[in-house]
């Protein structure tokens, strides 16, 4: 059994960010999908007409259409993989993604949370008003909420190890003895760091990475902060993706405030 603090740090707000450090923000749902034992094809009963729905329902908003790859292969084979995109304009954000038992709503530079939220609510509602449930119930069997920044880092100056620790607040070391022993730089020249915790509000997952990469063409760390509910713990309906939704954000904004505390919140808000 799971062992949680019964006190809590308050979470401070979040202040205004002029740099902020976001790559892209990810909601994604998926419902269950027909399984042929025999064939071990997964069929999607409301695929591909719910996206034909969906795209009436909202080209107002988003207009731009865009087939992925993914088309190339058989829906049936290809579960749970966005196939379609709509986007509010041509290579920008917000845009959807639609495929077998799955949607996506993702943004980018401009984000706030209010209208990403409004957004996500009416993605969800529209799923549960185009589902055919004539031929089977809708059930989601997952909800996440990732959020993707790009953290500028030298890496011809600073040791990547020094900066989590200082810069990321995440501590990650060796035994010096390793190096005492051996012939080897102190400088890791490639960093990976993944951790996944079991989460009371909302009940699931949060998993927590930091890798070396790139970001705009400079090196950064590309850190991701992701919630993540699975199978009965997921929403069932609208009034209970609502409460999910602000649960899950404010578990995202405190490990983002305390991640970047200090030095880093300083540079995003431009002082």
């Amino acid at each position: 059994m799971a062992i949680f603090k019964a006190e809590k740090i308050k979470k401070r707000e979040t202040p205004v960010l002029l740099h902020p450090p976001v790559i892209e923000s990810i909601f994604e749902v998926r419902w269950e999908i027909e399984n042929d034992q025999q064939s071990g094809r997964m069929r999607d009963p409301s695929y591909p007409m719910m996206y034909g729905s969906l795209y009436e329902r909202l080209k107002k908003d988003f207009p731009i259409i865009e087939d992925l790859p993914s088309v190339q292969a058989h829906p049936e084979t290809t579960p749970f993989v966005p196939r379609h995109r709509m986007r509010k304009e041509r290579n920008g954000y917000p845009l959807i993604q639609v495929g077998p038992g799955i949607i996506t709503v993702n943004m980018a530079k401009g984000y706030s949370w209010t209208s990403f939220r409004s957004l996500i609510l009416r993605i969800v509602e529209s799923i549960i008003d185009l589902y055919p449930t004539n031929s089977v119930p809708l059930n989601f069997i997952k909800t996440e909420l990732r959020y993707v920044n790009g953290i500028r880092f030298d890496i011809a100056r600073e040791n990547p190890l020094q900066f989590l620790n200082e810069k990321l607040h995440m501590k990650v070391e060796l035994d010096p003895e390793i190096f005492e022993l051996n012939s080897i730089n102190d400088r890791p020249n490639s960093v990976g760091l993944n951790l996944s915790y079991v989460l009371d509000k909302p009940m699931g997952h949060l998993a927590i990475s930091a890798n070396l990469g790139q970001f705009e063409g400079k090196p950064a760390f590309i850190q991701q902060t992701v919630i993540q509910s699975f199978g009965e713990l997921a929403p069932s309906d609208v009034a209970g993706f609502t409460p999910w939704l602000e649960e899950a954000h404010s578990v995202a904004e405190g490990c983002f405030q305390v991640f970047c505390k200090g030095e880093l919140m300083e540079k995003f808000c431009g002082a």
